[in-house]
């Protein structure tokens, strides 16, 4: 016996659920893996912000040390033994400082320690363009620089702290003022000075290295740490450090980037689970197709008929009255002053007076009418069958009554007033937009009439 067409469109409805369901599940489960790389990525961030921030404060720590020269570099007699004894106070407890050099007029005159150092006494910097770029900085900057690796002539690379001295000619004299005696120097071992900062290249399941992200023919150079971390795809943060350098310090896990786990699996067996339950009751989404459909008829604020069922229905009226002649009456209100609401109190309150507006028409309706909300404070009451003159002047006094009724709120009571015009089917028009028309054009004439004394009796009570 041939299966039913049910059968057949039950099927179908099921294949596609599944299909539907299995891409579904790999997309979450897509997003799921992106949130834990994510969070194995701030991890790493959380790292290289603790390893930048002891990193700056080492280098922090030797250009105050080289803040310290300042009072002594200009004594008169200066010796180097003397310069050697403080040199050694000053920097012997602190392992990532190399030595300590001084350059009257930019020519090393003092070293410490003097001992393998003696060919750099008597270096001008101006004749080492390796070094005279990093000297020229700081001298036209006037505050300390961090250069290098820089080249040095006893034949080793290192980084170097510039400390500009500008004795001041008189008390509180403006830096910029101040004349430029010569310049202190500190030689880092940059190894130790990365130690000290707790830089290993590999901790705590990661790799870590430092670049120099300024471009050369080969790439950014790299200053310290793994060079395969150079051109992956590892997370990293700028090092704020003085001068013109661009660092960066970057971090990568050992084993990569985490994408699967427990939670990845999790999530598919949950979503095939989920898929194959789903297929299995699809009857459930044409109902929420339903829903969405009546939703996409009401204002999604008030709950009221949208202007897209208030035609609906007034075409379904417009039909029977054609038949019957029944006919029916639409009453278009507007707010009046409704803005300064919104201005004064914020348009969380403006929402609350929109239902309550939509609330209290409701209350002088009944089931068989309609009251939409077709614009920001406009509202329109349809109501089935034909009224006579004093029934329909009595319908717009308890309409404009409801909506005369103070909004209190905590601490201020805001009045309300509306403008109403009417329309009658088919006696003032035969077609839907013309009876949309008439009533608005109505009330718009009424809002004319007296405009300002309205307005200004709604502001009154806002503020009172």
């Amino acid at each position: 016996m041939p299966h039913p067409k049910g059968f057949w469109v039950a099927v179908t409805v099921a294949v596609f659920s599944l299909i539907g369901g299995f891409l579904i599940t790999s997309h979450v489960a897509g997003l799921v893996e992106d949130i834990i790389a994510a969070q194995h990525q701030q991890k790493a961030l959380a790292k290289l912000s603790e390893a930048r921030t002891r990193l700056e404060g080492q280098v922090g720590a030797a250009i105050s040390l080289g803040k310290g020269l300042r009072g002594y570099v200009i004594q008169d007699e200066l010796t180097q033994d003397e310069f050697s004894k403080f040199g050694s106070e000053l920097i012997d407890d602190v392992p990532f400082i190399r030595s300590l050099g001084l350059a009257p007029d930019n020519v090393v005159k003092f070293i410490y320690p003097f001992e393998g150092n003696e060919a750099a006494v008597g270096l001008d910097y101006r004749l080492v363009p390796g070094q005279w770029l990093s000297v020229k900085k700081a001298m036209e900057s006037r505050s300390s620089i961090l250069s290098g690796p820089v080249e040095m002539v006893q034949g080793e690379r290192h980084l170097v702290v510039r400390v500009p001295v500008l004795p001041p000619a008189y008390p509180k004299q403006p830096i910029a003022e101040r004349p430029y005696w010569g310049l202190a120097t500190l030689v880092l071992d940059e190894n130790a000075l990365f130690k000290a900062a707790g830089l290993n290249e590999r901790a705590d399941g990661y790799r870590f290295a430092i670049i120099s992200s300024r471009q050369s023919a080969s790439g950014p150079t790299l200053i310290f740490g793994d060079s395969e971390l150079v051109h992956s795809d590892a997370v990293s943060l700028p090092l704020v450090l003085p001068g013109d350098n661009k660092w960066e310090i970057l971090s990568y896990p050992v084993g990569g980037w985490l994408t699967d786990s427990k939670e990845v699996w999790m999530t598919r067996i949950l979503g095939i689970a989920v898929t194959l339950i789903i297929s299995t009751m699809a009857f459930l989404l044409i109902q929420e197709v339903a829903k969405v459909r009546a939703m996409a008829l009401r204002d999604p604020l008030t709950a009221l008929a949208n202007r897209r069922l208030l035609e609906d229905r007034m075409e379904q009226l417009a039909a029977i009255s054609d038949r019957n002649g029944s006919g029916f009456e639409i009453f278009y209100l507007d707010l009046d002053a409704f803005k300064p609401i919104n201005d004064s109190y914020g348009h969380a309150v403006g929402d609350k007076v929109l239902r309550e507006v939509g609330h209290r028409l409701q209350i002088e309706t009944r089931q068989t009418d309609t009251v939409a909300r077709v614009g920001g404070d406009e509202f329109i009451v349809l109501a089935s069958g034909a009224m006579k003159e004093d029934e329909r002047q009595g319908f717009l006094n308890r309409l404009m009554d409801q909506i005369s009724q103070d909004f209190i709120l905590p601490g201020a009571t805001i009045g309300l007033s509306a403008s109403i015009g009417f329309a009658s089917y088919p006696k003032d028009a035969r077609t839907i937009e013309d009876l949309l028309r008439i009533a608005d054009a109505r009330m718009y004439n009424q809002k004319t009439r007296h405009p300002v004394a309205k307005q200004k009796a709604v502001l009154a009570t806002q503020t009172g």
